[in-house]
């Protein structure tokens, strides 16, 4: 059987002596599609069933947990799934009441000090300064300080917001830049400019927030100068981290799922204001663990655009990444376990037949 959509009260279908073969958790006219209200009167999470010791994460050397404050992201980016699914669409948040007592509770229970926060674009919800402002009057009562990490929205991004996440603790920030060039963010549907997103640079800066930029090449219309621009991007703003990944068309993402056949085992997804189009390979997933991220070095690409094949794709991402951590002076993460969670490796290859292209011209120029 299948739960699709919100598990937290579908789980009791789910769990019945004959359930459906599909519990519908996606619909917001169903009882179990969670409310704002349902979603803050939830239990915390059980983590006394978890060997929380064994949790080896931390923030700025600060052992961390990770929370979830609110559910959902209402942007459409073309890489990202779910866009169309109401749940992972739909914003749904807790109150600021209800995330301060979560950590209060594991720095009492388990002595936790920092707080990974997973929700999509913690700024998307217009409260997080008042959430922010009682999380630091929470460590003022408790004559403690903690240090927290989440993502946050560029274009949406300002100096109260700043302010009160340094003030909350807030030391890291992880943006979801994507690219350098004007060209990309348009066909990626990403809404932040590239003017957007050197203010919410220059913003983090002024208020001491380190930022981690996450890039991505691969995009619809992707070619060498747009990766290029990427590069002198980053050489610009000056990430305190960054990483850049290939893009995988994941089932559930506009990339897949407005794709169209258009040769055999070929899909090609065309951004229609711009024309644009990302061609990707069908993936057996019996034979093949396709990941958005991978390891320096041993990347697979199972996309190309007009401009770029998969080798050109993945030749150019591992100059990029080079390049800037060579200029900002980043050294790549140390090889262990934890990296490879953070750079889950691509497994297996794609034909000669497909990674050669012949429409699709390669690089011509050695970069420098």
């Amino acid at each position: 059987m299948l739960v699709a959509g919100d598990g937290e009260l579908a789980i009791f279908d789910a769990l019945q002596d004959s359930p459906p073969k599909i519990v519908d958790g996606d619909n917001p006219h169903s009882k179990i599609f969670l409310t704002n209200s349902q979603l803050n009167d939830l239990p915390l999470p059980a983590r006394h069933l978890v060997d929380v010791e064994t949790y080896h994460y931390s923030i700025d050397g600060v052992t961390a947990l990770s929370m979830i404050a609110q559910l959902g992201c209402p942007f459409g980016c073309g890489f990202c799934g779910g866009r169309m699914s109401p749940s992972l669409r739909r914003i749904r948040t807790r109150t600021s009441d209800s995330v301060v007592k979560e950590m209060v509770h594991l720095y009492k229970q388990y002595g936790t000090r920092g707080f990974m926060l997973y929700d999509d674009e913690l700024n998307v919800n217009p409260k997080m300064v008042e959430l922010m402002t009682l999380i630091s009057q929470a460590q003022k009562d408790l004559k403690v300080e903690f240090r927290l990490r989440g993502f946050i929205k560029a274009e949406l991004f300002t100096d109260e917001q700043a302010e009160a996440m340094y003030q909350a603790g807030f030391r890291w920030l992880l943006i979801g830049f994507e690219s350098g060039a004007e060209r990309i963010l348009t066909n990626i549907q990403k809404r932040a400019t590239l003017t957007d997103n050197t203010q919410c640079m220059a913003i983090a800066k002024r208020h001491g927030l380190k930022v981690k930029a996450l890039m991505s090449v691969g995009h619809p219309g992707e070619t060498e100068e747009t990766i290029k621009a990427t590069r002198d991007w980053l050489r610009l703003v000056k990430p305190d981290d960054f990483d850049t990944t290939v893009i995988t068309t994941y089932p559930g993402t506009p990339y897949f799922d407005e794709a169209v056949e258009t040769a055999p085992r070929v899909w090609t997804y065309t951004y229609q204001k711009t024309g644009d189009r990302l061609h990707s390979v069908e993936v057996n997933y019996n034979e093949v663990a396709e990941y958005y991220k991978g390891v320096p070095g041993e990347y697979t690409s199972y996309v190309y655009t007009d401009y770029l094949a998969a080798p050109d794709l993945v030749r150019l991402r591992d100059w990029l990444e080079a390049d800037v951590r060579e200029y900002l002076q980043i050294p790549y993460p140390e090889a262990s376990a934890g990296v490879r969670y953070e750079h889950s490796m691509g497994q297996g290859n794609l034909p000669q037949h497909v990674l050669r292209s012949t429409n699709q011209p390669g690089i011509q120029t050695q970069l420098k």
